[in-house]
């Protein structure tokens, strides 16, 4: 899962849509998908699904799933932007997209295989996430966050976590920080800078390596993010370099 690459950073829309092979999930009815980033090892891969129509199997493998775009069915209740869904492997789903189609982010922990079958009987655990609370940003440790930073937890085990993280305009954190955890990433929306590498925006996708330093960050207009790492994150910060300092930077990073 975790054996992947380093992908720092890419923007989901610069990736051009493919076909999914007969037998993946979202094959059906000319479904694509935009491939992130892949273990080799696993076949654990993340993609942008774009669903039409019905799409009913059992999976391969455990997926962590949220929806950005459109709206549908699963199991025949409604499955709106925001949802998040969470499966374990042998699990059967019966998705069926609205008129206007339906595009989920999917995190696969193995091969993203999809088959016809009744599936285990796993139950999924579904969250409409707009739903549940913010709660201050916990991954700082005993250093002080500048106040709005937030994050709600969706999903928490012995190999993963998986959490929204939300910053208020004209947030920022002048340090450039370091995760002794992997950290993979996908921006709802808004925008951040993510220190000399530029400003990651809506739809942007990165995939780290623990202790790899980034930053400082800052939020010009606000932002919110899926991420999931293989434990809680924590930070260990460092003085950036002469000339990266997040408002040196963020003086010309965000002129069009």
């Amino acid at each position: 899962m975790w054996n992947r690459p380093d992908v720092d950073f890419i923007q989901s829309q610069d990736v051009p849509w493919q076909a999914v092979a007969e037998g993946g999930f979202g094959a059906a009815q000319g479904g694509r998908r935009r491939l992130l980033s892949r273990d080799a090892g696993t076949g654990a891969e993340t993609a942008i699904h774009r669903l039409t129509g019905r799409h009913s199997g059992v999976l391969d493998s455990a997926v962590d799933m949220f929806v950005i775009g459109g709206e549908g069915l699963l199991d025949g209740e409604p499955l709106r932007v925001g949802d998040y869904v969470y499966a374990k492997a042998g699990a059967a789903l019966d998705l069926v997209a609205s008129a206007r189609g339906l595009t989920i982010y999917c995190g696969f922990w193995g091969p993203p295989g999809f088959v016809p079958g009744t599936g285990s009987g796993e139950p999924l655990l579904r969250i409409a996430t707009e739903r549940e609370p913010w709660v201050p940003a916990g991954w700082s440790g005993e250093v002080p966050l500048e106040p709005g930073a937030m994050s709600k937890v969706l999903r928490s085990d012995d190999t993963v976590f998986v959490y929204l993280a939300g910053m208020m305009p004209g947030w920022k954190s002048p340090m450039e920080e370091a995760h002794p955890q992997y950290e993979e990433s996908f921006k709802i929306y808004g925008d951040v800078l993510m220190g000399p590498l530029g400003v990651i925006r809506t739809g942007g996708y990165f995939f780290r390596s623990p202790h790899v330093f980034h930053g400082p960050l800052y939020s010009r207009g606000g932002t919110m993010s899926f991420i999931r790492s293989d434990a809680a994150p924590t930070t260990e910060y460092r003085a950036p370099g002469p000339g990266g300092a997040w408002d040196e930077l963020s003086a010309t990073a965000y002129v069009d």
